[in-house]
C-alpha cells in the first residue's frame, strides 16, 4: 500500500559493489536443531528487534534487504576489527564508501552468531529511532526465517519440521553475493513472471524499477495512471535527487499462489523491484534460506487493495516540511520544494525529521482528503485541497 502525504523511507536497504568482490556471507551460528521465537516491534511499517552484544540488549532494525550494520557509535564502543571497505549504493541511488567490520558475537535470544561481517554506517534515520544497527540477510542466510505478524514474532530455525508450512504456497528462493538478499518470483496478470526482492526495510507493498515498469506497460500488463516529478524518499545516504517517476496500476499480482488485485506502485531508481513490509499486513512470510524456498500464507481474504492516492508526498528538508513528489495536474500549482506551512489548519512551519517520523507520519497516511497551506519560492501563500484519486 502506498502511503499518502507521508515521507517514505526505503530505510537502510543497500546493495554493495560487486566489482570489489566483497562478501558479507561469512560467519554464522554453530547451533544445531535450534528454534527461537524472537519478538519484534512493528512501528509505522518498520520492524525492530533487540539482539544482545557484549552482554547488553541493543535496538536494531530488522531489514532483509540489507547486510548486517552497526552505527558509528556502536563501532566506537565495540572497536571491532576492520576487515574491508566497500562502496555501497543505497535504495535512492546514492553512493558512499564504508568500513566493513567483523562482529565477534551477537545473540538473538539463545542463538549466538560469530564472525558476521557488518557495515559501519551512520544516518539521521538511525538517530530518530535510537537504534544501534541493522539485522540483515547475511546473518539470516543459514536459517529458516518465519515472520508471524499476528504474534509479532520472528522464528529462526534450521529444522523445517518445527514449522507449519503449506507447500502449495511456495515459490523458489534465490540468493547470492554479496549479502544473500532474498529474491523470489511473482506473477503479473497471469502473463509475466518477475524476480523481486523481499525487503522488510521498504514500507511499500511493491516498488518497481522504472525499467520493469516501462517493459510491462509496453506489454499491456500494467497501466500508467500518473506522472510525477520530485523526491519521494530518502535512505541512509540522504535524499534522492529530483526525478520524473510514474504511478502504475497493477491489475493482478500473484505471490506464492495468493492473488492481489488493484494495487498501485511508484517507480524508483533502485536496482531491484522489491516487495516490502506491507505484505505482512496480509499474511505470514517464510524465507527458507536452507532449502531455497519462499512461502506466503495469507491470513485475510481481502486481497483487493483498491488503492487511491493523494497527488502530493511531502519530505523533510532543512527541518521544513516541503512538497517532495508532486503528481499529475497538481504540478501546475505546486512545485517540488514549496514549503507546507499547515495541514488542515495545523501549523507545520518548523518540523524536524524525528518528529515527523515518530509522531506525525501516521496522521498524514490515514487522511482521505486534506487542505494544505503552501508557500512557494517567491513567498506567495495559497491553499490547496487534495483528495485521494
Amino acid at each position: 500500500m502506498r502511503y499518502t502525504l507521508s515521507l517514505i523511507f526505503l530505510l537502510v536497504s543497500a546493495t554493495v559493489s560487486h566489482a570489489q568482490r566483497v562478501t558479507f556471507n561469512k560467519g554464522g551460528t554453530n547451533s544445531k536443531n535450534y528454534y527461537e521465537e524472537i519478538p519484534y516491534e512493528f512501528i509505522n511499517g518498520v520492524m525492530f528487534v533487540t539482539p544482545e552484544i557484549n552482554g547488553i540488549k541493543r535496538k536494531f532494525l530488522f531489514d532483509t534487504g540489507a547486510p548486517l550494520q552497526i552505527t558509528d557509535e556502536l563501532f566506537k564502543e565495540l572497536k571491532p576489527e576492520i576487515i574491508n571497505h566497500t562502496e555501497i549504493t543505497d535504495a535512492t541511488g546514492n553512493k558512499d564508501r564504508l568500513n566493513i567490520v567483523s562482529i565477534a558475537n551477537l545473540k538473538l535470544n539463545n542463538l549466538s552468531f560469530t564472525g558476521i561481517p557488518a557495515l559501519v554506517s551512520g544516518s539521521s534515520i538511525y538517530k530518530c529511532w535510537q537504534i544501534d544497527g541493522v539485522i540483515g540477510s547475511n546473518l539470516l542466510r543459514t536459517s529458516i526465517v518465519q515472520i508471524i505478524p499476528a504474534k509479532h514474532i520472528i522464528i529462526l530455525t534450521d529444522d523445517e519440521t518445527k514449522l507449519s508450512l503449506n507447500r502449495k504456497m511456495q515459490t523458489t528462493l534465490k540468493t547470492g553475493e554479496p549479502q544473500s538478499y532474498p529474491l523470489f518470483t511473482i506473477q503479473l496478470s497471469d502473463k509475466e513472471t518477475l524476480n523481486v526482492g523481499f525487503d522488510t526495510g521498504t514500507k511499500d507493498f511493491l516498488r518497481m524499477t522504472a525499467v520493469h515498469a516501462k517493459r510491462f506497460e509496453k506489454d499491456g500488463i500494467i497501466e500508467k495512471i500518473s506522472t510525477g516529478y520530485g523526491i519521494n524518499h530518502m535512505s541512509i545516504l540522504g535524499l534522492a535527487v529530483p526525478d520524473s517517476l510514474s504511478r502504475m496500476k497493477v491489475p493482478s499480482l500473484s505471490i506464492a499462489g495468493c492473488n492481489f488485485t488493484n494495487l498501485i506502485t511508484e517507480t524508483g531508481n533502485s536496482r531491484n523491484t522489491r516487495v516490502g513490509s506491507k505484505l505482512l499486513d496480509y499474511g505470514i512470510v517464510t524465507i527458507d534460506f536452507i532449502h531455497h524456498s519462499f512461502y506466503f500464507e495469507p491470513t485475510t481474504d481481502n486481497t483487493n487493495l483498491n488503492e487511491k492516492l493523494l497527488p502530493l508526498r511531502p519530505i523533510i528538508a532543512d527541518n521544513k516540511l516541503v512538497a517532495g513528489m508532486v503528481w499529475g495536474r497538481l504540478r501546475d500549482d505546486v512545485k517540488t520544494g514549496d514549503q507546507i506551512m499547515s495541514i488542515d489548519g495545523e501549523s507545520c512551519e518548523m518540523i524536524d525529521l524525528c518528529a515527523w517520523m515518530n509522531d506525525k507520519a501516521d496522521w498524514f497516511m490515514n487522511k482521505q482528503a486534506t487542505t494544505l497551506t503552501i508557500k512557494d519560492a517567491q513567498g506567495n501563500m495559497k491553499k490547496i485541497s487534495l483528495i485521494k484519486e
